[in-house]
Formats: structure tokens, C-alpha cells, sequence
């Protein structure tokens, strides 16, 4: 009934945030990690790319020490760490990954929105269903939904760029005290 939405929020600040974390990771390269910058598509699509890349990589990638964080709208105006999603039941994330990332923003002085769950999934869910250790960075506004979520005003002027520089600096030291858990 309308157009394709520009998706800015949703989820160009996923793509940002990659491109930044391949510039920092080529200057200063993490310790005792391979990090996989992946970009899957649309979980719209009922999540078909992260799906496709399970079909082809969960069997070589180890539980034991793989880490999936995702990425989803962080250009809303408050940052926060997903305690759960599901369709038709919550799976709750792994308390250990959510330490990690609560822990890691506390230490950098990022407020998250506390105690989020999601009645539908983001690729994220595909990752912890498959058994893996798996976070969601996201982001929300005070109604507790993501900015212009699905509007045409999903547009780079109305992405909060503070937000996004918070996204980026969490994903990284996230990826770095990784790195330092398995030296």
C-alpha cells in the first residue's frame, strides 16, 4: 500500500556502527578474538539472512566460544540491552551475555533502558535458539519502541547520533573483553 521506508534507524545504525567497528578493529586489531562483521538483511523477512548464514556456519562455529552480538535500531534515543524475545514465547538471553553488556556499559558510563522484551524477534534470536551466547544491543524511545519504526520518517536527520556513538563504543569494548576472556 506504500513505498520501501528509507530505514535510517532501522537498521542503517546497524550498518554504520559495522563500518565503524572494521575502521577501529583495522587500526588497533582485538587480542584473542575473530570477530565476524556480518550484516544479514531484514528480520522482517522472518529473519531469512541470519537463518541462511546458520544453515551454512552454526555447524563449524563453536558454542563453547562463539558470541553473537546483534545490532537493531541503535539510532533511537536510549540504548538498552534486550532481556528477551520470542513470537509466541519469551526466550530469555543468557545471563552471562547480559552481564557482559551491562557490566561493559556501566564501566563507560552508558545508560541502557532497563528490563526490555521483544514480542517479536530480531536475528538475534535465531543465534541463542541455535544454542550460542547471544546479546541484543537495540535501542527505544520513552514509549518504549524503536524510533520511526517503520515510517517514512525513518530518515538520517532523525536518527540520534549520540545513541549510535553509544552503540559503537558498547560493540566495541563488548568485542575486546571477549577477546580478553578467551587469551
Amino acid at each position: 500500500a506504500r513505498g520501501v521506508v528509507p530505514g535510517a534507524n532501522d537498521n542503517g545504525t546497524a550498518v554504520v556502527t559495522l563500518l565503524a567497528l572494521a575502521r577501529r578493529f583495522a587500526a588497533a586489531p582485538p587480542q584473542g578474538v575473530r570477530v565476524i562483521l556480518l550484516s544479514t538483511g531484514s528480520e522482517e523477512s522472518f529473519s531469512e539472512g541470519m537463518k541462511a548464514f546458520g544453515e551454512r556456519h552454526f555447524a563449524s562455529l563453536s558454542r563453547e566460544s562463539t558470541f553473537f552480538l546483534c545490532l537493531e535500531s541503535i539510532g533511537s534515543p536510549h540504548l538498552l540491552v534486550l532481556r528477551g524475545e520470542g513470537f509466541l514465547k519469551i526466550r530469555q538471553y543468557p545471563r552471562r551475555a547480559l552481564a557482559l553488556m551491562d557490566g561493559l556499559a556501566e564501566e563507560l558510563g552508558i545508560w541502557l533502558y532497563p528490563n526490555l522484551r521483544l514480542h517479536n524477534g530480531t536475528d538475534g534470536l535465531e543465534a541463542a535458539a541455535a544454542g550460542y551466547e547471544t546479546a541484543v544491543l537495540a535501542g527505544c524511545t520513552d514509549l518504549k519502541q524503536p524510533a520511526n519504526y517503520h515510517w517514512s520518517h525513518d530518515l538520517a536527520e532523525n536518527v540520534d547520533f549520540d545513541t549510535l556513538a553509544d552503540a559503537v563504543s558498547l560493540s566495541e569494548a563488548a568485542v575486546r573483553r571477549l577477546g580478553e576472556r578467551w587469551l
